[in-house]
């Protein structure tokens, strides 16, 4: 199945150019790192850091697409092989090779064979649940079973840090660590000689802590990097309490739970009909008590991975990556529609007869899987970039090493990376700043942009310019650029506009020497 995923992304393996403009913010916030500068401070920033860190090292400082892609979709391989490893030791050869099956047919159509936030979280997530499991179920010894629950915290931390909704698997293993209990091992550290009250419930106060301090070391890093640069402060505020992303939820939910039920019942029938199909009809309850352990969490973590894909009521679809690997693992249960011990007390005419139903619609539902995911292996092949690239051809053309440019429009992102030049503003990127966030979904196009009324970031954006004078301003097509007065007067009175070249409706503004 890894062999076959290799051939499935070997277009995403071998892209140059971007796919989702999304990884133009990832690749931005690694150049500022690359600069010495720093994300929440030198950049109004809505997502974790965790992707910075990774494209300032495997994306040459944030300038190389085609580096990052690469080794993005080379940890997708990954998160393939941890889902078949995890089915393995949970249920044995035959289920690793349905998990894979099920999770291959549809993980490169849900991340686009992109190197976007979720890609690069899905692998720790996967793997913080394997060292849950094994620490459940596996392992021999106290000093294991304590090191394995460090290390899930430390991939879910990790996870976290990637993609803030991906972290919902530290609470998963958190509940498990806490509440399980193996019998040849009882809770250490005597929780139940200082706590008695709580003794009949066994919890393992210990394994749940040692899943904290996994979490904290995840961590540490980021936290001491900002820290001995003076900057802890901006972290904070930017990564842990980010009021802006606060206000995007709260104007997203506004919808109401009807609506988020409603969708996420479709979206998630529709991105994931396979393995939902699959999962279902494992929830049969096993008979060994720790077969059913490893359902319930198996559930749990599907539950709380299509909690975190429905916050913003948008659904898009690699918002269903992290929700697939619980699915499909427990999709490919032994006593599953996949498993030697599907319904074994019906009559042998009425298992036939079932069987033959399921396995008819489970075909159905793989070629429609495996139809999605050679379209996307297809729409990969093509350039999705070739503004960005001709719009920063023109302003290499003219900028010399420090120069500054500021771009206007989520599809000129690319630019800066094209061009290695910095914002001229911290406010690179203008959703949910100057203009209302975007409001497609998964099904429904996006409206027309309009202007935030009224914004204190106009005038922050305003100050900065003003301050560090772009030798470019590039103001995108789609943008509301008629509505943003003071900003054309600032234009006027500053810049001229430079109608030497082209590309599209893209306004040029140059400054005037």
């Amino acid at each position: 199945m890894v062999a076959l995923s290799i051939w499935v992304r070997w277009t995403g393996l071998t892209a140059t150019g971007f796919y989702s403009h999304d990884v133009g913010g990832i690749l931005y916030n690694g150049m500022l790192l690359e600069h010495g500068l720093f994300p929440y401070v030198d950049s109004v920033e809505l997502k974790a850091p965790g992707t910075f860190y990774l494209a300032w090292w495997f994306a040459d400082g944030g300038r190389d697409i085609a580096g990052f892609q690469c080794i993005a979709n080379i940890f997708a391989l990954g998160s393939l092989a941890a889902v078949a490893a995890i089915a393995w030791r949970m249920w044995g050869v035959r289920a690793a090779f349905v998990a894979a099956a099920l999770y291959g047919l549809h993980d490169a159509f849900l991340d686009s064979l992109d190197a976007n936030y979720v890609t690069w979280a899905q692998l720790p997530q996967v793997l913080a649940f394997g060292c849950a499991a094994e620490a459940a179920t596996r392992a021999r010894s106290r000093r294991a079973t304590l090191l394995l629950w460090l290390c899930a915290g430390l991939f879910g931390g990790w996870a976290t840090l990637c993609k803030r909704p991906v972290g919902v698997v530290t609470a998963v293993i958190g509940i498990w660590a806490l509440l399980h209990r193996q019998p040849n091992h009882p809770v250490a550290g005597g929780s139940a000689r200082f706590f008695p009250g709580l003794a009949k419930f066994a919890l393992d106060f210990p394994a749940a802590m040692c899943v904290v301090a996994g979490i904290a070391c995840s961590q540490v890093p980021v936290f001491v990097h900002y820290g001995v640069n003076g900057q802890l402060s901006g972290l904070v505020d930017g990564y842990l309490l980010n009021r802006w992303g606060m206000r995007y939820l709260a104007e997203r939910g506004s919808h109401g739970w009807a609506y988020l039920a409603r969708e996420g019942v479709f979206a998630t029938v529709y991105f994931l009909a396979l393995p939902l199909l699959a999962a279902v009809a494992a929830m049969v309850a096993p008979r060994d008590p720790q077969q059913r352990a490893r359902r319930l969490y198996l559930c749990l973590w599907a539950g709380f991975t299509l909690f975190a894909a429905s916050l913003g009521g948008r659904f898009y679809k690699g918002y269903f990556v992290p929700v697939a690997p619980a699915l499909c693992i427990l999709a490919a249960a032994p006593w599953g529609v996949f498993g030697p011990g599907f319904a074994p007390g019906a009559a042998a005419r009425l298992r036939r007869g079932v069987l033959a139903v399921v396995y008819t619609l489970a075909m159905v539902l793989a070629i429609r899987a495996g139809t999605q995911t050679l379209g996307e292996r297809h729409a990969r092949k093509l350039q999705h970039d070739r503004g960005g690239r001709a719009i920063a051809t023109y302003l290499n053309q003219h900028l010399q090493p420090g120069d500054r440019i500021w771009v206007w429009g989520w599809h000129l992102w690319d630019c800066y990376a094209f061009t290695g030049a910095l914002s001229g503003s911290t406010i690179y990127k203008s959703m949910g700043l100057l203009t209302r966030p975007n409001d497609d979904t998964w099904r429904t196009p996006a409206s027309k942009l309009r202007m935030i009324e009224p914004s204190p970031y106009r005038k922050k954006l305003l100050t900065e310019l003003a301050a560090s004078r772009p030798k470019f301003i590039v103001l995108g097509s789609t943008v509301p650029r008629g509505d943003f007065h003071e900003l054309t007067t600032f234009l006027r009175a500053h810049y001229r506009r430079d109608r030497g070249v082209r590309i599209g409706r893209v306004q040029f503004w140059r400054l005037r020497e």
